[in-house]
């Protein structure tokens, strides 16, 4: 066999244990959602690793515009909701380690949601959840730390745009400021 066949038919195989796995927790009275979630992630983040053979990639980094594991998944008090995200890696050489999070509809949730992330960070971490964009300014919608590797996870009511950086990008706009600002004092003098 080729190595495409193989792959499809470790995609087919792997297609239907999850779609097996996912029918008997929804309707054989598993309850617990939260766990068939993790066992999702898990069977899905498996299968990354067997498509893309010897290579070791860790499984938050994403592959550009193909993802072939849940990078976002939100979470309530009722369990998992079937909201679409995408993570990206913004390449800013100034704010390494940023990553953007979208989601496919922009919404206001009618409770607090958790928001998990997968992205490339330590355990113990400081992430900078920021709204806003580069051009117009970022503000500060919450810090976490990082409770595990590879993982972190915030609370929140609004589904929208979201940058999560290990750099604080504010604090580095706002020290390029006053440098900016002493270097303009200094030259009307």
């Amino acid at each position: 066999m080729t190595t495409v066949r193989m792959k499809v038919l470790a995609f087919l195989t792997v297609f239907v244990t999850v779609c097996s796995i996912i029918a008997v927790a929804a309707f054989g009275g598993s309850g617990d959602i939260n766990a068939n979630g993790k066992l999702y992630i898990a069977t899905t983040d498996e299968f990354d690793g067997m498509i893309r053979g010897e290579e070791d990639i860790p499984g938050a980094d994403v592959m550009g515009s193909k993802r072939l594991s849940q990078n976002v998944t939100v979470t309530n008090e009722n369990g998992t909701l079937s909201v679409g995200g995408t993570v990206i890696k913004n390449q800013d050489p100034f704010y390494p380690g940023t990553y953007i999070v979208s989601f496919s509809n922009n919404s206001i949730l009618s409770s607090r949601a958790v928001v998990e992330v997968r992205m490339k960070v330590a355990k113990g971490d400081t992430v900078y959840v920021l709204v806003g964009d580069k051009e117009k300014g970022y503000s500060e919608y919450t810090s976490v730390v990082a409770d595990r590797d590879n993982a972190i996870s915030f609370e929140t009511n609004v589904l929208q745009d979201y940058t999560l950086s290990t750099t604080d990008i504010i604090g580095a706009q706002e020290a390029m400021a006053c440098v900016l600002s002493s270097e303009s004092e200094l030259l009307g003098d």
